[in-house]
């Protein structure tokens, strides 16, 4: 397995996987199948294009791409300490093989790297067992809920919201 950063050339491949992930588990994610499917490529690609810290990590089974993960930062100078992960995906065919740490894992390490970072915040569906067991071996910290985050065909899905501390606040 490999695992790199994302670029505009892997648009179409990135796009496919993101909207197999959206139809096959949509309490997983915030964007809907339905709000993805008509994006334009070169609207998907402005996610894969780098800026600022920005980047979406892909990992590779040869030509096969089998799991993403996408962190942003944000750029207030009130908020620039912290950022988030999203947009992680591992095809059910590859779960179980550490496809999903190995993401995290080298998405961390150049997360790690960023001046002036401080904390990294992701959010999971409350009932998704294996992602959540996945970020709190990780050091993930749950801070709180929010019930009914959201509605996915009149279903409720609660979220937690997690963070990681990458040095101690003072």
């Amino acid at each position: 397995m490999e695992i790199r950063q994302l670029f505009e050339a892997d648009t179409e491949i990135y796009q496919a996987l993101r909207l197999r992930g959206l139809r096959e588990h949509p309490d997983a994610f915030g964007s809907s199948y339905e709000e993805e499917a008509p994006r334009s490529l070169d609207v998907v690609a402005e996610r894969l294009r780098p800026i600022g810290d920005n980047f979406v990590l892909g990992a590779w089974e040869g030509e096969t791409l089998v799991g993403t993960v996408g962190f942003w930062r944000e750029n207030h100078v009130k908020t620039r300490h912290k950022g988030g992960f999203w947009g992680v995906y591992v095809v059910p065919e590859a779960r179980g093989a550490g496809v999903g740490r190995a993401l995290m894992e080298a998405a961390l390490v150049r997360v790690r790297s960023l001046s002036g970072l401080e904390r990294v915040n992701l959010e999971v569906a409350a009932n998704n067992l294996a992602a959540r067991a996945l970020y709190l071996s990780m050091g993930f910290v749950p801070f709180g809920t929010e019930p009914h985050a959201l509605k996915v065909d009149g279903r409720y899905v609660d979220e937690e919201l997690m963070v990681l501390p990458l040095l101690d606040a003072k």
